[in-house]
């Protein structure tokens, strides 16, 4: 055989072997793939409604890791005295959470248009809240003579609602006694 005929049979050899198709892959893990984008979802918290059993699946008694899990979040430390923490949640403004002993005690709404299972959010009016929950109970604000506390009671949970001069709410928390009434953060 010519070395003609020798290429020309190589040709067709390696053409023959690169049209067989590669064999199926078993199923493993996907570093790229569908499980990747799916971690990459994140529930929308706008739609979650806070409580006075936390705020959406953020619920009290949770770990770091649960909350982390539910959220699709990373919770981002601000400070801490013994063994209470106050956190915020990464990429949701407006949201801060408080656990002791490392678990979710209250989480509270400080900015934003976050909003309470009722509906109510910030900047809505004092006869607003009264409206939606009749059964509140009214404390004079720590730190604004013309404000109030507005707390939906509760044996062990609660809502208490901040509202300022002009009667319109300022900030509102859900969680649990006695972290629920803290005045400064973890005080």
């Amino acid at each position: 055989m010519g070395s003609l005929s020798r290429g020309l049979v190589l040709v067709l050899i390696v053409g023959a072997v690169a049209a067989i198709p590669a064999p199926a892959q078993p199923p493993g893990p996907d570093p790229g793939g569908a499980a990747a984008a799916s971690a990459q979802q994140r529930p929308d918290l706008h739609r979650w409604r806070l409580t006075r059993h936390g705020f959406g699946r953020l619920t009290v008694g949770l770990n770091r890791a649960q909350m982390e899990r539910r959220t699709g979040r990373k919770l981002k430390f601000s400070y801490n005295t013994g063994p209470c923490a106050i956190w915020e949640l990464g990429g949701a403004r407006g949201i801060s959470i408080m656990t002791t002993r490392g678990r979710l005690a209250r989480v509270g709404i400080y900015r934003g248009t976050w909003r309470t299972i009722l509906g109510i959010r910030i900047g809505d009016t004092e006869a607003e809240v009264r409206e939606l929950y009749p059964e509140l109970r009214t404390r004079p604000h720590p730190y604004d003579p013309d404000g109030r506390y507005l707390i939906v009671p509760g044996p062990n949970r609660r809502v208490v609602f901040e509202t300022d001069g002009n009667d319109e709410v300022t900030s509102f928390r859900g969680g649990r006694m006695p972290q629920i009434m803290y005045i400064e953060g973890c005080a």
